[in-house]
């Protein structure tokens, strides 16, 4: 009876693991199109709680006065949308491309940027996560 239930126990284990599938990476996450997903995540230097939900979608560029001036009414642009343990929820569209990652906080309008990999502007550096940056270049927000 113990090795029938030693063997129903080990196959049980085996099947499980084979359907678990390693979570991406931020970096994989973040060149993915549209997606979700769970990641630690810490602002202005605190770490969360609990891992905060990370989607990426589109937006109308009419959302915003500086995109719709940049791109008109009718351009799609990057969205990324972190909602925080607490419930609460930052929305920040990238206004900048893959040249210089602008992006606008939808709440508070002010602007922040991705920190990147030193004499390579176009390059996110994804050493110790995404970071995103104020104008002091002070890290706002970290996601791993």
């Amino acid at each position: 009876m113990n090795k029938l239930l030693a063997a129903a126990t080990g196959l049980a284990f085996a099947f499980s693991t084979a359907q678990v599938q390693a979570a991406p990476t931020i970096e994989e996450f973040m060149s993915s199109e549209n997606g979700s997903g769970y990641f630690n995540c810490a602002y202005k230097l605190k770490i969360a709680s609990k891992k905060c939900l990370v989607t990426t979608s589109t937006i109308n560029s009419s959302k915003d006065y500086r995109a719709r001036k940049i791109f008109g009414v009718d351009e799609y642009l990057p969205l990324l949308t972190i909602k925080w343990p607490d419930g609460d929820s930052s929305r920040y569209v990238d206004i900048g491309g893959d040249v210089v990652y602008e992006l606008i906080n939808l709440a508070d309008r002010k602007s922040y940027n991705y920190k990147t990999i030193k004499n390579a502007r176009q390059s996110i550096d994804f050493t110790k996560g995404l970071v995103i940056i104020n104008d002091d270049y002070k890290e706002h927000i970290r996601l791993w």
